[in-house]
């Protein structure tokens, strides 16, 4: 396994938060980092940082996509 990271710009809404981790627990994939930094006073930037096979993670980075909340997504 190997550590990623995945940074994605949404709206400031805390419930997507839940929204997003439930991705993540359905797939039980660990998540060592959790980080949300305000853009202005209607977007944020979520960062998630887990350990994860690279086929997961990509898998995951697709989902996370498919949200409607969100603006942009990149696997790092």
């Amino acid at each position: 396994m190997k550590t990623h990271k995945i940074q994605f710009t949404s709206y400031n809404q805390p419930v997507l938060i839940g929204r997003f981790m439930l991705i993540f627990s359905r797939r039980r994939i660990e998540v060592t980092d959790f980080s949300f930094k305000k853009i202005n006073e209607e977007d944020g930037e979520f960062t998630i940082t887990f350990n994860a096979e690279q086929w997961a993670a990509e898998n995951i980075l697709k989902q996370i996509n498919k949200q409607i909340d969100i603006f942009e997504a990149q696997l790092n």
